[in-house]
């Protein structure tokens, strides 16, 4: 049983991108008065890897960590979601204070071109490509409509 602190939405309008840490707990906002939540997994030279949960809330409200998640993780802009506010309305609600990354996460992100293209984990550690880069999403922060366009949300 995780152990966390909840924030109120209205408390934390915007978070500085360097106190944004791994097991913050964010919603956002989607159409019809829903909210999306996800969770911060580990910081990278782009942002944050995030993963983003199946629940939609009726309030941006976190009672419990008991979350499904949705597809694989991606890359947030952290800065300009979080920090900036500069696209859509996400704010860190809730901590995870036992959360730890998982060390085998599966998810890699590709980037590079010709003979030169590699594979990224979620700890931003790199190796060389295997398989097709089509295999894999592209190593690229994700704004507010890219996100909810990727879960179509």
């Amino acid at each position: 049983m995780s152990t966390f602190e909840v924030y109120e939405w209205d408390k934390k309008i915007k978070t500085s991108l360097k106190k944004i840490r791994s097991g913050d707990i964010f919603c956002f906002a989607l159409s019809g008065q829903k909210f999306g939540v996800g969770r911060i997994m580990t910081r990278n030279s782009l942002g944050h890897v995030a993963e983003i949960f199946e629940q939609k809330l009726s309030r941006p409200v976190v009672k419990s960590l008991s979350f499904s998640r949705m597809g694989e993780p991606v890359i947030l802009d952290s800065y300009s979601l979080f920090d900036r506010k500069a696209e859509g309305d996400w704010r860190i609600v809730a901590h995870d204070l036992d959360y730890q990354p998982p060390s085998d996460e599966s998810v890699r992100f590709v980037y590079g071109v010709a003979n030169n293209v590699r594979l990224v984990d979620i700890f931003d550690d790199e190796t060389n490509l295997i398989g097709s880069k089509g295999d894999y999403p592209d190593y690229s922060p994700m704004g507010d409509e890219d996100v909810k366009e990727h879960f179509n949300m």
